[in-house]
């Protein structure tokens, strides 16, 4: 379980980082591609809020609620 939750630990990382990636896209692109990299942003965001929930759930035992609290983003 351990490896598990490196992974999951990096996973989460690596979203964040992404998401910062972009958002500077999304503020630097010319007009015509700024809806297809929101949207892949949008898609980046929900795979953050999931592997955030496992690692609540597989930490504290509790389950994981960020997903309930903000669902996907539209």
């Amino acid at each position: 379980m351990d490896d598990f939750l490196n992974i999951l630990e990096k996973a989460a990382a690596e979203e964040a980082q992404a998401q910062r990636l972009y958002a500077a896209m999304i503020l630097l692109a010319p007009d015509e591609d700024k809806a297809q990299l929101l949207e892949i942003f949008k898609d980046e965001s929900d795979h953050a809020v999931k592997i955030q929930d496992m690692l609540v759930r597989y930490t504290t035992g509790e389950p994981g609620t960020v997903a309930e609290q903000t669902g996907e983003v539209d």
